[in-house]
C-alpha cells in the first residue's frame, strides 16, 4: 500500500525572526547572488553577443546598401582660388587644385569626377561624360561667386563687406498641407529599432526571472531560502538583479549602435533628439519592472519547468501587445490608434517614445504617459506580491492565477 503525500496548501511563509533581520541586507544579498548567476548563464551571454553583433552588423549592412560608404565626388580647380570653390562646394565634394587646363584634363582622365577651369572667356567644366549633378551645381555656384568677387573688386567694393551687407536670401519651403510630414522619419525609425532592442532585452531578462523562480521551487531550495528571507524581499532582489544586468546590457547595445552609426557617418544624417536615448532607457526600466514581476508570478504558480509555458502565456500575449504597435504604426505615429495607445499601459511603453521622436508628443506629455505607466506598474507589483506569497510554497499541482490571488490574502 502506497502512502500518498498530502498536497502542500499554499500559505504565507512565516516571517524570519525580527531580531537581527535587515530587509535591505536581505535584498542586497539576493540581488548580488542573482547577478552572479545571470552573468554566468551561457544562454544570456550567447543572446547578448548575438544581439550585439546583429545590431552592429545591421548598421553596416544598411550603410552598405544605401551607398553611404562611397567616396565624395572629386572636383579639381585650375586658374582660380580653390579655397573659394571648396567653401562654396561644402563637405560633400572633395576639391583640389591643379596648375593649368592640361593638368585638369589629365586629372579627369585619371579618374577625377570633373574639373573647373578659369579661362579668358569665363569658366569650363570638364568631365568624362555627363558630370555629376551635385558637382555641376557646385561648380556653377563657385563660378558665380568668383565672378561676383572679381566684379566687386573692379568697382572698389570689398567682397567681405558686400557679403556682410547682403541680406539672407535663403529660401525655406514650408508645407502646410494636411499630409505634410516633418523630415524626421529617420528619427522615428531609429527610435522604433531602439525600442525593439529594449523589448528584446526585457523579454530575455524578465523571462529569466520566472525561470529562476520555478527552478528554485522544483529543487525545493526556495524553502531553505525563505527560512531566513521574507518572500517579498526575495522577489524584490530577483527583479532588481535582472534589472541591473539588463540595464547594463541595454546601455552597451545602444552605445555600440551609436558608435557604428558614427563610424559609418549615418549618425549625422539622423535627426534624433538628445533625450531619445534616456527615454529608451527609462522605457527599459519600466518595462523590466512590469514584465519581470509578471514572469516571477507565472514562475511561482508551477513546480516543474515543463509547466511554465502555460502560466507564462498570458504574459507573452501582453508582451506581443506592447511589441506590435511600434512595428506596424511607426509610419503613422499621429493616427488615432497610436494617440490612444500612447496613453494605455503597457502599450504606451513602446508607442509613447516613438510619438515623441516624431514630434507628435511633447516631453511633458511623454512624462505624463510614463507617470501613468509607473502607477500601473506599482499596482501590478502589489498584485504580484500577493500572488507570490500565495503560491511560492505550493509544491502540488499547478495553480491558476485566480487561485494564487485568493491564496495570497
Amino acid at each position: 500500500m502506497t502512502t500518498r503525500t498530502p498536497e502542500r496548501t499554499p500559505a504565507r511563509t512565516p516571517a524570519p525572526a525580527s531580531s537581527g533581520y535587515s530587509r535591505a541586507g536581505a535584498i542586497r544579498t539576493v540581488t548580488e547572488r542573482e547577478i552572479q548567476v545571470a552573468t554566468k548563464n551561457k544562454a544570456i551571454i550567447a543572446t547578448f553577443i548575438i544581439v550585439l553583433v546583429g545590431v552592429v552588423a545591421a548598421v553596416f549592412i544598411v550603410n552598405f546598401f544605401t551607398g553611404r560608404d562611397s567616396d565624395n565626388p572629386e572636383l579639381v580647380v585650375g586658374g582660380t582660388d580653390s579655397s573659394v570653390v571648396s567653401e562654396i562646394a561644402g563637405d560633400g565634394i572633395d576639391v583640389s587644385a591643379v596648375d593649368d587646363r592640361d593638368a585638369a584634363v589629365s586629372a579627369v582622365q585619371d579618374g577625377k569626377d570633373a574639373a573647373l577651369v578659369r579661362t579668358s572667356d569665363g569658366f569650363e567644366l570638364i568631365a568624362d561624360g555627363t558630370p555629376d549633378p551635385a558637382v555641376a551645381a557646385a561648380a556653377q555656384a563657385a563660378a558665380s561667386a568668383v565672378a561676383q568677387n572679381e566684379a566687386l573688386d573692379a568697382v572698389g567694393v570689398d567682397p567681405d563687406d558686400f557679403a556682410a551687407a547682403l541680406p539672407n536670401a535663403a529660401l525655406t519651403t514650408i508645407d502646410v498641407s494636411e499630409d505634410a510630414q516633418d523630415d524626421n522619419i529617420a528619427a522615428v525609425v531609429t527610435t522604433m529599432l531602439g525600442t525593439m532592442v529594449v523589448l528584446t532585452f526585457i523579454m530575455i531578462f524578465a523571462g529569466n526571472v520566472g525561470g529562476r523562480v520555478t527552478e528554485e521551487k522544483s529543487s525545493r531550495v526556495v524553502e531553505i531560502i525563505l527560512a531566513t528571507i521574507r518572500p517579498i524581499d526575495l522577489l524584490i532582489g530577483k527583479i532588481l538583479a535582472m534589472l541591473i544586468v539588463g540595464f547594463v546590457g541595454t546601455v552597451v547595445i545602444l552605445g555600440a549602435a551609436l558608435a557604428a552609426l558614427g563610424m559609418t557617418g549615418m549618425l549625422a544624417d539622423i535627426q534624433v533628439h538628445a533625450a531619445t536615448i534616456p527615454v529608451l532607457l527609462v522605457s527599459f526600466i519600466l518595462g523590466m519592472l512590469f514584465f519581470s514581476a509578471l514572469y516571477a508570478a507565472a514562475g511561482s504558480l508551477v513546480s516543474k519547468a515543463e509547466d511554465l509555458g502555460s502560466t507564462q502565456m498570458p504574459v507573452m500575449l501582453i508582451f506581443f501587445a506592447v511589441m506590435y504597435p511600434p512595428i506596424f504604426g511607426w509610419s503613422v505615429p499621429d493616427s488615432t490608434v497610436m494617440q490612444v495607445l500612447s496613453w494605455v499601459p503597457p502599450m504606451s511603453l513602446g508607442v509613447a517614445p516613438m510619438r515623441y521622436a516624431s514630434g507628435d508628443m511633447s516631453l511633458g506629455l511623454l512624462i505624463a504617459s510614463f507617470a501613468l505607466l509607473a502607477l500601473t506598474i506599482f499596482l501590478v507589483l502589489l498584485l504580484v506580491a500577493r500572488i507570490y506569497r500565495g503560491s511560492i510554497l505550493n509544491n502540488g499541482k499547478k495553480m491558476t492565477w485566480m487561485r494564487a490571488i485568493k491564496a495570497g490574502k
